[in-house]
């Protein structure tokens, strides 16, 4: 509709709108008043003063707007405002119903536009001078406060209504559209939300993080930083996933990769990219806690997939696969970080020596050994236990290499709080994880070990030290001269 296209219209071409409407009220008014009242006289110029004051208002707005903020113009526009209710109240000789209805527009349009005190009493001024000067120029003291005519009465009260619901309408629908758009936004902002937790699964979380927080761009640049790079992968894997049928082999490798993936979450690291079984992985970019900081936690998370692994290979031979075992490889050095490719397409991973001699570690690593270069055992070795292997030469690495085999954490075994227990010896292996038992499942727990533990008192009391199984005293041959 086309009184609904003009309410839909910005609020400063609606005041506009308003204002003329109201304006074109006040004229009817005063212009019925002149024929219906026989005191009136001159009021027949008071509609081209209204003409006057819409044609130079929208360029004295346009001035005072580009000078002064819109507080300012709201307050001139109440004084113009005024300036016309003064004047037309002087011309209808202060009609009673008439003077009302204009006081009370003024008091709705103040209320609207948050008018301040000062102003208004500074209104108040300049209403009292302008309908001084209408009396004793223009109109006239004849008779005030005089009855209003039915006529005017009623069109005073029609107009004030329709002048108030107007405003009050377009705020209401103002309101709706306001509303309207904040579902919006937030529509659009939730879904921009769950696509970017989308997108950032393809990315390190470290690097989306940076990324949202504005502190990184995506352009193609790289940095050298000391870091330490970690690389892994299943021993045997290519030859199962020749065996395996595929959805199998998905099994396995997702359940692998989630588990590690969560572990090197919790240490803090930068996961770079899945190949296959094989994981790279590096600490000290884009977030670092220091070169031994950053090599720690990437010892201790090596510790902890291995640890996880042996959790891992029992659940999957129970359900029928083969035992796998995971080799490790750690080095620490200066490498190229940052963003690699194209333009349009680019990937964030890392370039050096020690990227490759990590790789090259773990190739030369046995099963579920974790070996760490030279470089990374010079940072780490006051807080693990490392035994060093016999110098090797490394694919694509100049010179024989020295590594070492991280065995633990010299606090380890002081640890009494520990939640990991794999203890394995000659047909016993005890792996337990307190991590993931809950409270209410210790009683059985317990239970079980002590009847393991009965059930060892028991085979210790029938069978010797050479572990055969002891006789009753009827049961022994004597010799016959032992009689």
């Amino acid at each position: 509709m086309p009184f609904d296209r003009m309410l839909d219209k910005e609020p400063r071409q609606f005041e506009v709108f308003h204002r003329l409407m109201g304006y074109m009220m006040l004229a009817l008014l005063v212009m019925v008043y002149y024929f219906t009242s026989p005191i009136a006289d001159y009021q027949i110029y008071f509609p081209l003063f209204l003409l006057v004051i819409v044609l130079i208002s929208p360029r004295l707005f346009r001035w005072v707007q580009y000078k002064y903020d819109k507080k300012i113009r709201e307050n001139v526009c109440f004084i113009i405002d005024v300036v016309v209710v003064a004047s037309a109240m002087a011309a209808v000789h202060l009609s009673l119903i008439i003077t009302f209805v204009l006081l009370f527009a003024l008091i709705y349009i103040a209320i609207n536009n948050k008018i301040s005190f000062i102003v208004g009493s500074l209104a108040c001024l300049v209403a009292i001078f302008i309908f001084y000067l209408n009396i004793i120029f223009i109109f006239g003291f004849d008779k005030y406060f005089q009855q209003t005519s039915p006529e005017l009465s009623v069109l005073s009260f029609v107009g004030i209504i329709i002048f108030i619901n107007t405003g009050n309408y377009y705020q209401h629908r103002r309101m709706q559209r306001v509303e309207q758009q904040k579902q919006n936004y937030f529509h659009e902002m939730n879904r921009y939300i769950e696509l970017s937790n989308q997108l950032s699964r393809y990315a390190p979380l470290q690097l989306w993080q940076s990324i949202m927080r504005g502190e990184t761009e995506a352009k193609l640049e790289y940095k050298r930083k000391k870091i330490t790079v970690f690389f892994s992968d299943i021993q045997g894997f290519t030859e199962l996933s020749e065996i395996l049928i595929p959805d199998d082999l998905a099994f396995l490798l997702n359940d692998y990769l989630s588990h590690m993936t969560e572990i090197a979450k919790q240490y803090g690291a930068t996961i770079d990219k899945f190949m296959g079984d094989a994981i790279l992985i590096f600490f000290g970019d884009p977030d670092s806690q220091g070169v031994e900081q950053d090599a720690k936690n990437c010892i201790d998370m090596a510790l902890a997939m291995r640890q996880q692994m042996t959790f891992l290979r029992e659940r999957w031979v129970k359900m029928g696969y083969a035992a796998l075992h995971i080799r490790m490889g750690v080095s620490t050095g200066y490498c190229h970080v940052g963003n690699y490719g194209a333009v349009h397409r680019m990937a964030y991973t890392i370039v050096g020596r020690d990227a490759n001699l990590a790789a090259r570690l773990q190739n030369a690593a046995e099963i579920d050994e974790i070996l760490i270069s030279d470089e990374t055992y010079k940072v780490v070795k006051n807080f693990y236990l490392c035994a060093p292997k016999s110098p090797v030469e490394l694919k694509g690495i100049q010179g024989q290499v020295k590594s070492w085999q991280v065995m633990e954490r010299y606090d380890q075994s002081r640890n009494e709080n520990q939640q990991w227990f794999d203890f394995e010896y000659k047909g016993f292996h005890l792996v337990l994880n307190l991590e993931e038992v809950q409270n209410f499942e210790y009683p059985e727990l317990i239970d079980i070990l002590e009847k393991m533990v009965e059930r060892m008192q028991v085979q210790q009391q029938l069978t010797n030290e050479q572990g055969i199984a002891r006789l009753n005293p009827e049961d022994e041959v004597r010799p016959p001269n032992s009689l």
